[in-house]
């Protein structure tokens, strides 16, 4: 081989290697390059995922506070209309307890009395049965009298008589036809009821307003 050979050989060589070394440095430099782009774009998206997930937390929680808040709201309100049914009930308890006593006494007699007879006015007139308790049943009541006055107020003949049937109240009477379709709930027990539901608002007003 001649040295003009060699000499071109060198050179093709030598170009070839600073080809490829231009090459190698380019692929490098794009390779860095791309690699950064590539952790840039992914700390990105990974910053994005955790103001996500920051702000679906932070979503959660104030749903959270919201519901234990209303939770507790509710509760407290159970609460409060708990206590306040209990002070009615006691109330109403010490009513009754009242009522209790003051069967016992003689004014007792005249307001089972009217009782019977603005029952039996109610059941408007006829063959009447009178349901009493078992204290009362042996009460001497004047029946015919009162039978004469709702007979007379009514226009209609009446007769009253004494059940042998008992009925548990404190006091009072229940009267009803002799076929039964006919009832008339006259005791201190029902009509402290049915007052009750008037007398409820007035009395949660006196206790609870401020």
């Amino acid at each position: 081989m001649t040295e003009v050979t060699l000499n071109l050989v060198s050179k093709i060589l030598e170009d070839a290697r600073k080809q490829a070394k231009t090459v190698i440095d380019e692929a490098k430099q794009s390779s860095e390059k791309a690699l950064e782009e590539k952790r840039r774009e992914t700390q990105e998206k990974a910053q994005k995922a955790c103001k996500e997930i920051i702000r679906s937390a932070d979503a959660d929680v104030e749903n959270i506070v919201h519901r234990r808040s209303v939770e507790a709201t509710i509760k407290a309100r159970w609460i409060l209309l708990s206590e306040k049914r209990k002070i009615l009930d006691r109330v109403f308890q010490k009513v009754e307890d009242e009522l209790q006593s003051f069967t016992k006494g003689d004014v007792y007699m005249h307001t089972l009395e009217r009782l019977i007879e603005e029952a039996a006015m109610a059941t408007g007139g006829g063959k009447l049965a009178v349901l009493l308790n078992r204290a009362d049943s042996r009460r001497k009541l004047p029946l015919r009298e009162i039978s004469r006055r709702v007979s007379s107020r009514l226009g209609v003949e009446t007769t009253l008589n004494t059940s042998e049937r008992k009925i548990s109240t404190i006091g009072g009477a229940v009267v009803q036809s002799t076929d039964e379709r006919t009832r008339v709930d006259n005791t201190l027990g029902s009509i402290l009821e049915r007052e009750r539901k008037n007398l409820e608002p007035k009395i949660s007003t006196i206790l609870f307003s401020q």
